[in-house]
């Protein structure tokens, strides 16, 4: 039986030891959907229920930890990302046949033999500095705006991802930015994203344009303010750049 196996509930949760790793444990007896993971190290991930989760956590003297916690643990995060691959999708786009998926339970086929691969939704997200100052601009979103962030969105058809970053700038802030640069990037399981990173500058320090309301605040804020706000969770591209910008003194 195989001794590395990742169990997901449907929230995408799994459980961790006491000191805050994921457990992988042995191939549950009811698993509801199972993906391969990684090959050479022949790990796997099943689809459990919630309460098989918890049992895990309690036996291994630790707790329940939500997708969010994982961003740099990439068999991990794979795992949370096939799985809600095969739940979100069971048919076949292009004619709506029921697809039946090979051995890794990764790559599904149709009824006309067509290969279905897992979907990856580009998304951006940014730093941007006030040019002149030594300030960042973070906002809180209005439907999530317990903590602040960075600057986000999802690329459109037909754009690359500096346009993608600039145009999301604007509709979110009302600025122009400038001077985007690459900074790294980040898979995100909760959303079956890849974050890619940039910083930017901008001219603006009002808005110039109007907003689609997305966001309940916007401030720019400098170094040593950072520290006075609960910021995105530690993981988190958005909190690894915050952080760094920070730290540059």
């Amino acid at each position: 039986m195989t001794e590395a196996v990742l169990w997901v509930d449907p929230a995408g949760s799994v459980a961790v030891d006491a000191a805050g790793q994921a457990v992988w444990a042995t191939m549950p007896t009811h698993a509801r959907q199972l993906v391969r993971v990684d090959a050479i190290a022949d790990r796997w991930a099943a689809r459990v229920d919630t309460a098989d989760v918890e049992t895990l956590a309690r036996r291994a003297g630790g707790r329940v930890a939500e997708t969010r916690e994982f961003g740099d643990d990439r068999p991990v995060t794979r795992a949370i990302a096939l799985l809600r691959h095969r739940d979100q999708l069971r048919f076949d786009p292009h004619d709506g046949s029921e697809l039946t998926f090979d051995a890794d339970g990764i790559i599904g086929r149709g009824s006309r033999d067509r290969r279905v691969f897992p979907r990856v939704d580009p998304a951006v997200i940014g730093l941007i500095e006030l040019a002149g100052t030594d300030r960042i601009l973070l906002a809180r979103n209005a439907h999530r705006g317990t903590f602040w962030s960075l600057i986000a969105g999802y690329v459109d058809p037909g754009e690359n991802l500096e346009e993608a970053f600039a145009r999301e700038a604007c509709e979110e802030t009302g600025r122009r930015i400038h001077s985007v640069r690459y900074w790294g990037s980040q898979p995100w399981a909760a959303s079956g994203s890849l974050m890619v990173g940039f910083t930017a500058r901008t001219d603006d320090q009002e808005a110039v344009a109007p907003t689609d309301g997305e966001l309940a605040e916007i401030r720019w804020v400098d170094r040593d303010e950072v520290d006075d706000l609960p910021l995105a969770r530690p993981g988190s591209i958005a909190h690894a750049m915050i952080t760094e910008w920070r730290n540059k003194r």
